[in-house]
């Protein structure tokens, strides 16, 4: 099963009788359901892996960060059991170099021989499979996703493991809905994008305002505020060109779109004025 965030749309199917907290919550519910396990599935009766999760793209921008939080999490007790898990990239060498950057940070000599270190490339459909076949869930950090992520989301479905990233971009991550929802669902496993910056103050920021405000929900506005030092700021790379492309596609998202047979979410109570114009944004680039 695909999960994604659709923004101000859902499937047509889940309109067809109006809004509906109720229906709402039914569908959370399913969704937080096991799925029926398939061979290779990582369920009940499926042979246990090496690996519980991967970080792929370890030694990149996001992937170290990911590094550090998965060991602090798996050496802080905060888990049921030891955490079986793996980093995986092009070189073994920077492999190594996030491992031991992650153990300074959190004041441990070395991370220990739980961490296992794999060798594969985005490039390279068959070293993707082995990783996917040795873990339940792989966690992708490698971008832009519209250039390097199906390749990694095949790997997994193919192969029976499920997938988490952090991409922001609605082409890949409604195209990956479009093009792997059933099968992952025949091979019960999960892949679910936009595990990061997108989610956080959008849905889950929506779902507590939801769940703590005394009355009911009808709409929601959200501000982005960003501060810089002296310098100024910079923007990854990686991020950049997703926005860049991102942009420059709304074309073609518009179309995959209507094959998904997407609509509008119906608006509930009053609906909220636009507080800019398009030509407030803007952007400036400095070499």
């Amino acid at each position: 099963m695909c999960l994604w965030p659709c923004g101000s749309r859902q499937p047509e199917e889940a309109l067809k009788k109006g809004p509906s907290r109720k229906k709402w919550e039914e569908g959370l519910a399913a969704w937080r359901r096991p799925l029926p396990t398939a061979a290779g599935g990582g369920g009940a009766g499926a042979p246990e892996r090496p690996y519980e999760l991967v970080v792929f793209g370890a030694s990149g921008f996001t992937g170290q960060f990911v590094v550090e939080e998965v060991a602090r999490a798996a050496g802080g007790g905060e888990l049921r059991g030891a955490l079986r898990w793996a980093v995986a990239g092009r070189r073994r060498e920077k492999l190594q170099a996030v491992l031991e950057r992650a153990a300074e940070r959190l004041g441990k000599a070395a991370l220990g021989a739980e961490v296992g270190v794999l060798l594969c490339d985005v490039g390279d459909a068959a070293s993707l499979a082995a990783a996917a076949r040795q873990t339940r869930l792989v966690l992708n950090c490698v971008g832009p996703s519209r250039f390097f992520g199906e390749p990694v989301v095949e790997a997994c479905v193919e192969n029976g493991a499920s997938c988490i990233d952090v991409s922001g971009e609605p082409r890949f991550l409604e195209g990956m809905y479009l093009q792997y929802d059933g099968t992952a669902a025949e091979k019960g496993v999960y892949v679910i994008g936009s595990c990061g910056f997108d989610s956080i103050p959008a849905d889950l920021g929506v779902l507590y305002t939801r769940d703590k405000l005394k009355g009911t929900l009808t709409a929601v506005e959200s501000f982005l505020t960003v501060q810089s030092g002296p310098e100024g700021s910079c923007v990854h790379d990686g991020t950049w060109k997703s926005a860049v492309y991102g942009l420059a596609d709304q074309d073609n998202l518009r179309k995959l779109r209507k094959r998904i047979g997407c609509a509008p979410v119906p608006v509930v109570g009053a609906k909220l004025k636009r507080r800019y114009k398009k030509q407030d944004l803007c952007f400036t680039i400095r070499n």
